[in-house]
């Protein structure tokens, strides 16, 4: 059963000026290291940066959280799994919240043009 759907679409420039303001703090807020490494590694590291930031904002979406109720961006972590394919791991109270709705299952899908992100993440019992 479907317990939430949260979309997003994201500027890639808009990451990529706040990425360039060379505050050191701004991606280690929002992202975890594994995510920065990953996109780091890539040939344009910003629509990598900004996908993750579609899907972080579409996993609060589906969960209704329009304050974020104590949760962290870092606590939604995009991984990539053995089959190259994206997958969303919540950890800590983000992880709560989900478990407290019965969710049992996230399913996440990211694309990106050199302009635009987009995150769909269902939750599911």
């Amino acid at each position: 059963m479907i317990l939430g759907l949260g979309v997003d679409l994201f500027e890639v420039a808009r990451l990529e000026q706040e990425l360039g303001r060379h505050d050191p703090g701004f991606g280690p807020q929002l992202f975890t290291p594994a995510e920065i490494a990953h996109c780091e590694g890539q040939r344009h590291p910003a629509q990598h940066y900004a996908a993750r930031f579609a899907a972080k904002e579409a996993a609060f979406k589906a969960l209704a959280l329009a304050v974020r109720d104590g949760a962290h961006w870092r606590e939604a972590e995009v991984q990539i799994g053995p089959d190259g394919a994206p997958h969303l791991a919540l950890h800590g109270r983000l992880e709560e919240l989900a478990k407290s709705r019965g969710v049992a299952r996230v399913l996440l899908s990211v694309s990106h043009t050199r302009t635009l992100a987009t995150a769909s993440v269902i939750l599911e019992s």
